[in-house]
């Protein structure tokens, strides 16, 4: 309740109480003065203890009317009072509506021997003081929401802002990892791709010195496919750094297995075997691509590591996945085989796709790529090519 009508409802009170003793005659002004503090302790429980408000306006509005009835004078005023705890007490409007009506049907009763006039003039005082609270308690109702809904729009407004400096973190955050992820990329697709074409021109260039003195057209060739290969590197480069997709149509097959088995041999003067076994299914580009480089890379580290002169490559297709096994007749390790950046390429590209990687070392080394494979249109077929 507010101040204000706090010390309305204590006016209402008093006043009436005052002027009542000065204009008429009280038979007993003890027990008048009595009742009036009875009333003024009423108004105070029901201030200090809110729960009880339904039980203190009924109280409040049947020993105002006694006392109003008994007493005369302005005590029907004391009504006024109990209206305007009506008001600021009850939120429903069923009881506030009953609440009105009541006390308006026990002002008529406390004023029933005062003149008519008298009568309807305070019933229509009372009417029109219930339609004056009754705004002002809806507008103190909206003040109240409009209140509440500002505070909820500042506690809003301070969480977006909480989630505008979390996002911007993140965005931080997302940011250095992917330019992380991208340093690794390109580190990863340099040793694939040039580390490995850098590896077969210096064989090539060994190979030529080697045959010089004997074979000087042979030598010159592997000189001119040096040269070549030198220059497709150089633009490679350029496309990795620039990161530019395939400028031509001559890369459309940069992932092709039996061109890069055929590059392979011719190359790096092997023997490379190539099957297909099972039943061909198609492929997404993702898949062709990590068994390329795959492929590529158990190729170069058989030449490389082991001075292999034969690898077979087997293409199987299965039921649920495909598997392709580079076994090659080089030299075995004696130590275990360790994890440098070749394989740590090969495992992760293969984990991206929910696949997994075999090594095996009996009767030869040979290392698997497995990836899981999707339906499609099978058709069985074996086939089988040599690349001298």
């Amino acid at each position: 309740m507010s101040q204000l009508l706090q010390w309305l409802r204590y006016l209402l009170l008093f006043v009436p109480a005052i002027v009542t003793l000065l204009t008429v005659q009280v038979e007993s002004p003890s027990w008048f003065t009595l009742y009036v503090l009875l009333g003024l302790l009423m108004l105070r429980v029901g201030e200090l203890y809110p729960e009880a408000a339904k039980w203190m306006m009924a109280a409040e509005l049947i020993g105002f009317s006694l006392l109003a009835y008994e007493t005369q004078g302005l005590m029907f005023m004391l009504l006024y009072s109990s209206l305007i705890a009506v008001f600021v007490k009850f939120r429903s409007p069923q009881a506030m509506s009953f609440a009105v009506v009541l006390g308006a049907a026990l002002l008529g009763i406390c004023m029933q021997h005062r003149p008519l006039e008298l009568i309807w003039t305070a019933l229509i005082m009372w009417f029109a003081i219930a339609a004056v609270l009754h705004t002002a308690s809806r507008m103190a109702d909206k003040r109240q929401y409009v209140e509440s809904l500002y505070d909820e729009l500042n506690r809003s407004h301070e969480e977006l802002e909480q989630a505008r400096r979390r996002l911007e973190e993140y965005g931080a955050q997302i940011g250095q990892y992917a330019q992380a992820e991208e340093r690794s990329r390109i580190a990863t697709d340099i040793h694939d791709d040039l580390g490995h074409r850098l590896i077969r021109q210096k064989m090539m260039m060994e190979a030529a010195l080697q045959v010089y003195e004997q074979q000087p057209e042979r030598a010159y060739t592997l000189f001119g496919q040096v040269r070549d290969q030198m220059e497709d590197s150089m633009e490679r480069m350029r496309r990795t750094v620039r990161r530019l997709s395939p400028a031509d149509s001559r890369d459309i097959r940069q992932y092709a297995l039996d061109q890069l088995i055929a590059d392979a041999g011719r190359e790096l003067g092997i023997t490379v075997t190539f099957a297909v076994e099972g039943q061909p299914q198609p492929m997404y580009p993702s898949m062709e691509y990590v068994l390329f480089r795959n492929a590529q890379e158990a190729i170069t580290n058989a030449v490389r590591h082991g001075a292999a002169r034969t690898v077979n490559v087997n293409l199987d297709y299965r039921r649920h996945e495909i598997a392709l096994t580079v076994v090659n007749d080089g030299i075995l390790p004696e130590e275990p085989i360790t994890q440098g950046l070749g394989f740590r390429g090969m495992k992760e590209r293969i984990v991206m796709l929910g696949g997994r990687l075999d090594i095996s070392t009996a009767p030869a080394f040979a290392i698997t790529t497995i990836l899981p494979l999707s339906g499609a249109v099978r058709q069985t077929l074996t086939t089988r090519r040599d690349y001298p």
